[in-house]
């Protein structure tokens, strides 16, 4: 799948027959790639201090690797989301992350319906003081959904760096879902 298609299937949104979570998942990407597309490697890389502690690049490379951990499905029904890739290439080189986007595209895509219903064990560490992770059932789609959301909240922190930077970025780009739906519908 390439970058405009990902985008031109985003913007079906709700006329797609594809599953909800795949919509949230391709609209993520789409708004990814199209960030990706506007930024310079300079505008990638740079730390907006005192404002963050981290590079858009580094948002982008631990938004990917939380949409990672979800598709070892169906190759495995374990998501472990401290797997992580710390000082990857994919953090300071945008080309790598524009590649790794289309490739979760077409993983999303493949998705059916009975997929994200299928039942996962997820790890995930719970403690600041010590090495605890937390083992719970979910589904591939709660998990789906939570992925898509938590790469909105790092949208949130990557606009803090564009406007640092000065760099204009989509009036929703950062934003809820249903912030967006309650702005779209009114009071």
């Amino acid at each position: 799948m390439l970058a405009k298609d990902v985008v031109m299937k985003s913007n079906l949104g709700s006329c797609s027959t594809s599953p909800a979570e795949v919509i949230g998942g391709m609209d993520v990407a789409a708004q990814s790639l199209e960030l990706l597309h506007q930024l310079s490697d300079a505008q990638y890389n740079h730390v907006a201090a005192p404002y963050l502690q981290s590079s858009i690049g580094q948002h982008m490379r631990h938004i990917l690797d939380v949409f990672h951990a979800i598709t070892v499905y169906p190759r495995s029904d374990f998501i472990d989301y401290d797997v992580r890739r710390r000082a990857h290439p994919v953090e300071k080189e945008k080309a790598i992350a524009i590649a790794e986007w289309i490739s979760l595209c077409d993983w999303l895509d493949a998705l059916s319906e009975d997929d994200l219903l299928s039942l996962v064990n997820v790890s995930g560490e719970v403690s600041l003081t010590h090495h605890v992770a937390s083992v719970t059932h979910s589904t591939l789609g709660r998990e789906l959904s939570f992925v898509a959301s938590h790469a909105v909240h790092h949208f949130a922190l990557i606009r803090v760096s564009l406007c640092a930077q000065g760099i204009s970025s989509a009036e929703t780009f950062g934003m809820a879902a249903a912030t967006a739906t309650y702005y779209r519908e009114g009071d």
